[in-house]
């Protein structure tokens, strides 16, 4: 199983993913903003990384770019998630892509589409 790295600032958000998630067997750490995301990403080296794009001290663009320019952290998958995605604004504006991207609100069926790229 995975472990897997959850950065949201919204605690109902957190708590379904991480409750979805373990019933599944996987390992998740949580954190409640970019800057806490990226030192548990830097310590923990997890599989992957589910974060929203818009929260306070680091966005999650932010937290992309980050990851991508550490040798460390650079090949871990990175799923970013906002309701502005059903606008089209995927992108981050320097041209970084992650691996995926899910759109709030989301259903179960997203996250299982998700669980199964892991397996």
């Amino acid at each position: 199983m995975a472990t897997i790295l959850i950065v949201d600032d919204e605690a109902p958000i957190v708590e379904l993913l991480v409750d979805i998630l373990s019933e599944e067997g996987h390992t998740v750490l949580q954190a409640q903003n970019g800057m806490e995301g990226l030192t548990l990403a830097r310590a923990n080296q997890p599989d992957l990384v589910i974060s929203d794009v818009m929260m306070p001290i680091l966005d999650g663009y932010a937290l992309l770019r980050e990851l991508r320019s550490s040798p460390e952290t650079a090949h871990t998958q990175i799923i970013l998630m906002s309701a502005a995605f059903s606008h089209g604004a995927k992108l981050d504006p320097n041209g970084i892509v992650a691996d995926g991207y899910l759109r709030k609100p989301f259903d179960l069926a997203a996250i299982e589409r998700l669980l199964d790229g892991l397996n």
